[in-house]
């Protein structure tokens, strides 16, 4: 396969090559698997006027950032570029494996999809599993084509397609941030702590908005006033006195649907915070 790209025009530079390790050319959409050589800190400016898709099946060399319109972010795995949105980039020297795609548009359906900045920013790092596995099962029939790969490798991009449109638009609804959490993600935070059983792990949440824990607990601290023990603690007694207005529900059974480890611990921290039993707060809802 030849070095020539028909994903993306590359720069033609001694501080990097570029080898087209394979393709596959679908209507509206061209998939090939890329393998490069940065020699030496590279920086730019990445503009197409077709939509790119980037998966990196090996690190990204250095500490890659980039941004559009102000402070630059780290770069993930999985980055997205919509067409004719100039990306200021900067990265390391080594070398890296990618799955690139190129595509018309930036709607699945055809119609324009309008992002504004917070999505914009949050297409540098897709956190989404589906596209994740797409790309590595498209990468992999590039790769080693095998029979009707065209014909399933179109089935799988319509898939992971899909699946962008669906966080770009996610994203696009979550909207503005609240100190560096955007609402989505304290939404997502909080339907998973509602869950019955014990609470996320910390790391779990960190991992989920894309942050280290100790970055998590700033942001999350700033975006809602509380640290995140006091939140989940709350959480849990707003739904325990949900619960226990259910005259049906055993107290050892609201204990395990709030998290709590026991029944005593339970009584313990709900007495505390209502200055209350659970049976005698449940009492004094029932008369």
């Amino acid at each position: 396969m030849d070095a020539v790209s028909q994903v993306y025009d590359l720069p033609v530079t001694p501080a990097m090559d570029c080898t087209v390790k394979g393709r596959i050319a679908l209507p509206g959409v061209v998939m090939e698997l890329h393998h490069y050589r940065f020699r030496g800190a590279q920086g730019g400016v990445f503009s197409s006027p077709r939509s790119f898709l980037d998966l990196a099946l090996s690190p990204r060399p250095g500490q890659p950032c980039g941004g559009y319109h102000g402070p630059t972010s780290a770069l993930g795995d999985i980055i997205f570029i919509p067409a004719g949105n100039p990306l200021h980039t900067a990265w390391g020297e080594g070398e890296q494996m990618s799955i690139c795609c190129g595509f018309d548009g930036t709607a699945f359906d055809g119609d324009a999809l309008h992002l504004s900045d917070d999505a914009l920013q949050a297409s540098l790092n897709v956190r989404s599993p589906v596209v994740r596995d797409a790309l590595r099962r498209i990468a992999g029939e590039i790769a080693e084509p095998g029979f009707c790969s065209e014909m399933l490798t179109q089935a799988i991009w319509m898939q992971a397609s899909i699946d962008l449109q669906r966080y770009l638009r996610q994203s696009a609804e979550d909207g503005g941030t609240q100190g560096g959490l955007s609402r989505g993600q304290i939404r997502r935070i909080a339907d998973r702590i509602e869950q019955p059983g014990k609470a996320p792990a910390v790391a779990e949440l960190a991992a989920e908005c894309g942050l280290s824990t100790r970055h998590f607990f700033r942001q999350f601290r700033a975006a809602t006033g509380q640290t995140l023990t006091r939140y989940v603690t709350d959480r849990k007694i707003e739904r325990a006195r949900q619960l226990l207005r259910q005259d049906s529900a055993a107290i050892k059974v609201v204990a395990w649907e709030c998290g709590f480890d026991s029944a005593a611990a339970f009584s313990a921290a709900f007495r505390k915070a209502t200055g209350l039993t659970p049976r005698q707060f449940r009492e004094s809802m029932l008369h």
